[in-house]
Formats: structure tokens, sequence, C-alpha cells
């Protein structure tokens, strides 16, 4: 099995072409509080990592949350190493790696999930997909249990992985399952917005872009990291969205907050 080097990359994703916010900006230098090696991976150096001949073809209709979900899970699985949102850090993750590398049971670290509310929302399925009310039924029943067990879990805002483990090649391998099944109804109706979700009004048109919100990465992450559980350290520190600059994300956090709630 493939460790992680002592010299561990942490990645960030930024695939729009905006430019950050102060606050963001500020987030993104207090990663080197994590003591790891930070990569800002943007549309001008992507093919770098990974070239386009390599990337799922449904990744071009992909809205840019969902984009940086499947981005998230080729890191992990094929180069291992961490994943961080862009929210502030304020301490070290070099204990927590040090633990992962020296450790051969191990295959991830994380933060633990804070509450039973943020389990991902299983019950919430494509619409084209078959067997939907089965899979809905099906969903809900499995979130309850993972609410039940949530401090098993860990949350899909900062880890650090093995490569090419058993866990990273499930969620790998279930990932391009979902696109697979998506492809034709996502070439139909792509996102045409940065954050494009299913009925937000595009052109004055409900939008028909097929990917419920966290159907790419908790849908899938959080079953596996309960499966996981005992190979999985949860000391890795929490993101904070607190700042005493810049508050919370503002507007920004505000309008995620709303998204979720809704789906």
């Amino acid at each position: 099995m493939t460790g992680l080097d002592a010299d561990t990359q942490l990645y960030c994703f930024w695939l729009g072409d905006n430019s950050m916010s102060p606050a963001r900006r500020s987030a993104l230098d207090s990663l080197t509080q994590t003591g790891l090696d930070v990569q800002l991976v943007t549309p001008d150096n992507l093919d770098d990592f990974v070239p386009p001949a390599k990337r799922h073809p449904a990744y071009a209709h992909l809205n840019l949350p969902h984009r940086a979900d499947y981005l998230r899970c080729y890191f992990m699985h094929h180069f291992g190493g961490g994943y961080a949102d862009i929210k502030w850090a304020e301490e070290s993750w070099l204990p927590c790696r040090d633990r992962l590398i020296n450790d051969s049971r191990l295959l991830a670290a994380g933060y633990a999930e804070g509450r039973p509310e943020y389990v991902a929302n299983l019950d919430h399925q494509p619409a084209n997909i078959s067997w939907r009310h089965v899979r809905i039924l099906a969903g809900r029943a499995q979130r309850r249990y993972l609410q039940h067990h949530y401090r098993k879990l860990i949350g899909t805002c900062a880890f650090l992985f093995k490569p090419a483990t058993p866990l990273t090649t499930a969620w790998w391998e279930e990932l391009n399952r979902r696109l697979d099944r998506l492809a034709p109804a996502l070439e139909a109706a792509p996102a045409r917005t940065p954050r494009e979700l299913a009925g937000d009004h595009v052109d004055g048109v409900p939008s028909r872009y097929p990917v419920p919100w966290t159907y790419l990465l908790g849908h899938i992450l959080h079953p596996l990291a309960l499966k996981y559980a005992a190979a999985i350290d949860r000391g890795l520190p929490a993101p904070q969205l607190e700042h005493p600059e810049y508050g919370n994300y503002g507007a920004e956090q505000e309008n995620t907050a709303r998204i979720s709630e809704r789906l």
C-alpha cells in the first residue's frame, strides 16, 4: 500500500475565473499554518495535475462545486495528501499527518463531523435515476443510521488520505459510476452558471441540472467513512468559519447555507 511522503501536499481548488475576495485570500494564506505544502489548483494549472483526457467526460458539464467534489476524489485517490476548502486554519496538521504516516492500519484522517444534521442528504436523488423512489426511501433510512453514528464520520471540508487504498478506490469507483449514469442528463442540461442547481432560474427558465448538492461527495464519502471508521484518524483540526477581521464568509457563506437548506 502506498503511503504518504513526509513532504505532504495540501491541495485547494479555485476553479472559477473570478478573483478571490480578501476573506478568501486571507483564508488561503492561513493554510500555511497546517505545516503542509499548499498547492492552489486553478484553471491555469489544472492540466498539469489532471490532463483533460483523464477527466470523466461529464466533468465539463458540472457546476464548479461539483467539479471540486470530483477533483478532491481524483487527487486523494491518485496522489494522496491533504485537501482543504479555502477556510481559515489556525493549527498544525503535522501531528495528524505523522500518525497517518506511521500507522499502517490508518487509511485517512479528518475532523470529526460536528452535528447529525451535517450528514449528507442521501434521500436527494437525481430526477432521472432508475428506481428513484426506492433509492429515496433507502437513502432516508441510511441517513438516519449515519446520523446515529455521526461521531464516527469525518467532515468533507478538510482531510488527509493515503492514495490508492481500498477506501479511495471505493470512493473513486462509485463517483465514476454516478457520473456514468448522469452523463446523458448532464450533456442535455449542463451547468450554465458557476453554482447552478435544479430549479434555479437561468435566462428565465428553471434549470434541469441533474446533480443534487451532496450527491458527488458526502453522499459517497459519509457511508464509506463509517464503513472504514476503524482506519480513519478523526483528530484533524477542523476548519474555522470565523475570523477576527473578516467575521464569517458573509453573503457567500449565507448563500451556501441557503442552498444546503433548500436541498
